[in-house]
C-alpha cells in the first residue's frame, strides 16, 4: 500500500513462526455486518493455525447511511474502494448483511456492492461470499432470485453433500453450518446453471454450498465463521424487545436456552475455511 493508503486500511498480520513474508496471503474483507468488531474477530478466529502468513484488510462501502459513531470508526481505521482501487488481492470474502427481506436494488450500498463484485474480476484472484453477500452475488453475476421463507431459517442445520470437491476435503458426507436468514435460493435453480456446481444441499433450507465451474467464485450461504455464542446473543436480543422469534434449531442443549450451545460447527468452519485458503 502507499503511505496515504496505509493511513485509512486496517490490516492484521498473521505471522505463523517459520514463514517468509512472500508466503504471505494478502486478503481483503468487505464487512457489511453492523456489529463490526464481532465480525472481524471471527473472520480472524477462523485463520487460527493456518499454515501461511495472512494480511487483513478491512473495507467497507461508502454509501452506506451508517451510524456516526459507527462511521468514525470506520473511516480510521477500514479502507474505501476508491483507496484501494490499483491494488491486487490474493482474495477477497464479503460477510454477510440483515437486509434479506429487502430488495436488493433497495439496499442503499447496492451500486457499490456491484461495483466492487465487478472490481474483484481484475484484481482478486478468488472471493468468497457470506450468507446475504452470496445471495446478491448469485444474483447479480448470474441472475438467480432469492426468495422470502415464511419462518425464519434461524439455527443449525445438517447439509449433505452434493459434489464432491477440494474445498469439502476432510470433511464427511454430512456436516452442520449456522444460518441466520429470512430468504433463501432454489436448489434447481444453482442445478441448472451452467456456470456453477452445487457442492452441499439440505431440503429443507436450500442449497448451502455453491462454486461456480473455474473456482473464482464461492458461495455459502450460512455463517462458518459464527461464534459459539452469536445465535444465542441474537435470540435474546430480540426476545428482550419482544419480537416474535423461535429457538435456534438444533443449538441449545435440549433444546432448552438455559442450557449450554451444542457447538457442531467450528471444526467444520475452520476446515473448509482452511481448505478455500489453499485454493488460492
Amino acid at each position: 500500500m502507499t503511505e496515504l493508503k496505509q493511513k485509512y486500511a486496517k490490516r492484521y498480520i498473521l505471522n505463523q513462526a517459520g514463514k517468509e513474508a512472500d508466503q504471505t496471503l494478502n486478503l481483503l474483507v468487505l464487512n457489511i455486518m453492523p456489529n463490526k468488531l464481532e465480525t472481524e474477530g471471527q473472520i480472524l478466529n477462523l485463520s487460527a493455525g493456518y499454515s501461511k502468513n495472512l494480511s487483513f484488510t478491512f473495507l467497507y462501502p461508502q454509501s452506506h447511511h451508517f451510524k456516526s459513531d459507527v462511521l468514525g470508526h470506520l473511516k480510521k481505521t477500514y479502507a474505501t474502494l476508491d483507496e484501494i482501487e490499483d491494488e491486487n488481492f490474493d482474495a477477497l470474502i464479503v460477510t454477510g448483511a440483515p437486509v434479506e427481506t429487502i430488495d436488493f436494488h433497495d439496499v442503499d450500498y447496492w451500486e457499490e456492492f456491484t461495483k466492487i463484485v465487478d472490481w474483484a474480476k481484475s484484481h482478486v484472484k478468488q472471493t468468497l461470499y457470506l450468507c446475504w453477500s452470496a445471495q446478491a452475488a448469485l444474483y447479480y453475476d448470474y441472475g438467480i432470485g432469492k426468495h422470502a421463507v415464511n419462518d425464519k431459517i434461524f439455527g443449525i442445520f445438517e447439509h449433505h453433500v452434493e459434489t464432491q470437491d477440494s474445498l469439502l476435503e476432510g470433511l464427511g458426507d454430512t456436516f452442520y453450518l449456522p444460518h441466520s436468514r429470512h430468504s433463501t435460493n432454489y436448489s434447481e435453480d444453482i442445478l441448472q446453471h451452467p456456470e456453477l456446481t452445487l457442492l452441499a444441499d439440505n431440503k429443507k433450507i436450500g442449497p448451502a454450498i455453491i462454486i461456480s465451474k473455474d473456482h473464482r467464485n464461492t458461495f455459502i450461504t450460512g455463517h462458518l465463521e459464527y461464534n459459539t455464542n452469536t445465535l444465542a446473543n441474537e435470540y435474546f436480543r430480540d426476545l428482550n424487545v419482544g419480537k416474535d422469534i423461535e429457538l435456534p434449531e438444533n443449538y441449545f442443549y435440549a433444546n432448552d436456552p438455559s442450557q449450554r450451545v451444542i457447538n457442531r460447527w467450528h471444526e467444520t468452519g475452520l476446515q473448509i475455511f482452511s481448505n478455500w485458503l489453499d485454493q488460492i
